[in-house]
């Protein structure tokens, strides 16, 4: 079995399941970063990567945008004259001074506070599905690009095992013994492994391009990592992750859009009521002083005429269709995750059993073949087909390994997790909501 290091796990992204979140900030140069595992790599991309920071400037922009709503708005000041009066000596110079306040139905600051936090929250939400989808790219990716290089090894070592076969079964046409056929397909197999070579190399440089895109790297770019860990997955860990459907951050998005909606549908219960428009007028053309100054109230009148009634009609069906969103996603996410579980499972135990019986049955029938071969006891046809045999299995156990990692990803991401020890504050998320409803 190959040996492959350690996991080194890095939190990094939003504190999303603790109430509290910050943005991923750049505090490292994008341009030239030299990375060394897997951790960085993703950690790069979380700073780096352009879509992944445009998600955290909404959010950000939203949260500036609450921060600024739930206050009254600016006073209006109105100033007026009458030009005919000035320089007039028979009047004195006239001229009006208005003061209004508009002043809303009580409650409709705060509630528009409230809905403009929740849009919010909703932006935070899916700042951090970003993350994880993120890392579930570079994982894919990254788990792509070592299966071909993989892939290539394989190539090299049965292109040397040809070049060396060659030459006996060349020796053996010259000594009577072996046929032009068997040189020709052994000539043959060995420039199909040359074809198939061009082919991984190619893939090898559009993987480092699919890495270079997510990781938003640069050109000069060096990226030398060693192979994936081989990480766990427990059955509690997905107990756990079943019972955190509710803290992904899908869900959160849902349900922050849905506590939105609530206070735009109470806001336009509220604009059936009146709105006021407080004043004060000193005008000057009066010429009895007690009729100068004019303090008084305008309100509108919210007549429906269908419009307002429409409106909250449209919010209630736009409730409705995010609560069976929110019920479709939480089924999609108990199925996904359950699923990506056994695929992981199952591409664990195929990988042993080529690592522990197929591949080394494969090796011993090659080993064999290509002994008998060289003795006069076994055909040409023999070693060909053993050859195939042990380069079809080394691939297929290559593949189960790179699905591992593959399902891995896709396992973290169905959890709602951009790193594995984050399943850590869902399982305390869990029990805080346990405790808080027992002392309820």
């Amino acid at each position: 079995m190959k040996k492959l290091i350690k996991p080194i796990t890095v939190f990094i992204g939003l504190t999303f399941l603790a109430g509290k979140a910050t943005a991923v900030v750049a505090d490292e140069s994008c341009d030239n970063p030299s990375l060394n595992d897997h951790i960085q790599l993703v950690r790069h991309a979380l700073l780096c990567n352009g879509e992944q920071q445009a998600l955290d400037a909404k959010w950000q922009a939203q949260t500036h945008h609450a921060n600024s709503v739930g206050y009254l708005d600016d006073p209006k000041l109105m100033l007026g004259m009458a030009p005919k009066t000035l320089d007039n000596n028979e009047f004195d110079d006239g001229f009006i001074v208005e003061l209004s306040q508009p002043l809303p139905w009580p409650g409709v600051l705060e509630l528009r506070k409230q809905a403009a936090n929740d849009a919010a929250d909703a932006l935070k939400s899916k700042s951090y599905l970003g993350q994880i989808h993120l890392a579930k790219q570079i994982r894919l990716a990254f788990a792509q690009w070592q299966y071909h290089r993989r892939l290539l090894e394989i190539n090299s070592k049965h292109q040397a095992l040809w070049h060396e076969f060659l030459a006996i079964v060349r020796a053996k046409y010259a000594s009577g013994t072996g046929t032009k056929s068997a040189i020709l397909q052994a000539t043959h197999e060995h420039h199909v492994l040359k074809q198939e070579a061009i082919e991984l190399s190619a893939r090898i440089e559009r993987a480092i391009s699919e890495l270079r895109r997510l990781g938003n790297f640069s050109a000069e770019s060096k990226i030398v990592i060693d192979e994936l860990p081989l990480t766990q997955f427990t059955s509690a860990q997905l107990e756990t992750s079943l019972s955190g459907l509710n803290l992904q951050p899908s869900i959160q998005a849902i349900e922050s859009q849905r506590h939105q909606k609530n206070k735009q549908l109470l806001l336009a219960e509220k604009d059936r009521y009146p709105s006021f428009n407080a004043f004060a007028r000193y005008n000057s053309l009066w010429m009895n002083n007690e009729q100068q100054w004019v303090v008084g109230v305008g309100f509108n009148l919210p007549f429906d005429f269908g419009k307002r009634t429409s409106r909250e009609d449209k919010i209630k069906a736009e409730q409705l269709a995010l609560r069976w969103q929110q019920q479709d996603t939480l089924s999609l996410l108990r199925e996904t995750l359950i699923q990506s579980f056994s695929h992981w499972q199952e591409s664990i135990d195929v990988y042993q059993l080529y690592q522990n019986d197929l591949l080394p049955l494969a090796e011993e029938n090659m080993a064999t073949a290509r002994d008998e071969y060289r003795s006069g006891n076994g055909d040409f046809l023999g070693f060909l087909t053993a050859q195939r045999q042990l380069l079809t299995t080394e691939k297929k156990s290559d593949q189960a390994l790179r699905d591992q990692f593959a399902y891995h990803a896709q396992l973290l991401a169905a959890a709602g997790l951009v790193y594995p020890n984050e399943i850590n504050a869902i399982n305390g998320a869990i029990k805080n909501s346990v405790q808080e409803n027992t002392h309820d």
